[in-house]
């Protein structure tokens, strides 16, 4: 029985559309190189009447010619293939980035956000980013309460627009469906005629529009907790959900935890809970929020 969600249908268009961009890049690296096809053809043993066809979108592509051309380019396999991120960006500062640490990368998007904010908007409010069980929920509602602004729950919002639950998302439709509903929700906070306090879901930095999106728009701030304080506290509120065992549990949370702290970081402000009571934290979080969200209020 087929699905009638168009999430679960193949895009070909799209599918196309990205073969084009494939072919293009090919087309334009060999004309900044002036390599004529056949040169190409020699260097990277495919033929040149595939070489046509890749450049044309009308090859069915593989990664090892795709491999041997990039090769034959004497360029990184991932150069060859369409970034839309990436590929904005001027190759001399991208090679200059490129050779920052993780930390050192943070830092300097915090100074061109600074430098530049004139272009970017806080005035939807606060987001709070982090992982479940670091203090979003409590926080953000009691800061709601005191500033006399609404709270929201992304996946809240989520479950509202797809009607279901969370975890019906993810069971029919996926990450793809749960990224593309999360968007949505985004979408539908910033079109909201008011500033919120807005508590996001801890995998949101792993989409990187979204995540661009919510820092372009909010002042936001990194909920942090230590692992063995986030399994706790989840563990309080009656969810075992990341438990298959205490000690696995927290190493895949300090797992997550790593592979999310680049990103993390690159929140405005860093609130760290672990150890701490929530009125200490509050007060923390109201010194740093309050006077911005008076300012936007009053606007």
């Amino acid at each position: 029985m087929s699905n009638p969600d168009p999430l679960f249908q193949l895009d070909e268009k799209g599918l196309q559309s990205y073969i084009e961009e494939i072919g293009n890049r090919v087309r334009s690296l060999r004309a900044k190189r002036g390599m004529t096809r056949k040169s190409l053809s020699k260097h990277s043993d495919v033929s040149e009447r595939y070489l046509a066809q890749l450049e044309t979108g009308k090859a069915n592509i593989t990664l090892s010619v795709l491999w041997r051309v990039a090769e034959a380019f004497d360029i990184p396999f991932s150069e060859i293939i369409p970034d839309q991120c990436r590929d904005g960006i001027n190759p001399l500062l991208s090679s200059f980035i490129s050779t920052l640490s993780a930390e050192q990368q943070g830092s300097a998007l915090q100074l061109l956000k600074r430098h530049f904010s004139n272009k970017l908007s806080f005035g939807h409010g606060i987001a709070l980013v982090g992982l479940r069980g670091a203090g979003k929920t409590t926080l953000g509602q009691m800061l709601a309460k005191e500033m006399d602004i609404r709270f929201v729950r992304l996946t809240a919002m989520m479950e509202e627009l797809a009607n279901m639950s969370i975890g019906e998302i993810l069971d029919l439709g996926g990450q793809k469906k749960f990224r593309r509903i999360e968007a949505q929700a985004l979408d539908y906070v910033l079109s909201l005629n008011e500033p919120v306090i807005l508590e996001t879901g801890g995998s949101l930095v792993s989409q990187t529009e979204s995540f661009k999106l919510l820092l372009d728009n909010f002042f936001s701030v990194w909920v942090k907790a230590s692992p063995e304080e986030h399994l706790a506290r989840v563990m309080d509120q009656g969810d075992t959900r990341p438990m298959a065992g205490l000690k696995e549990a927290i190493e895949d949370l300090k797992l997550i935890l790593e592979e999310r702290e680049s990103s993390y970081k690159l929140a405005d402000y860093i609130l760290e809970t672990t150890r701490r009571s929530e009125e200490e934290c509050l007060s923390e979080l109201k010194k740093t929020v309050g006077p911005f969200l008076h300012q936007i209020k009053s606007v």
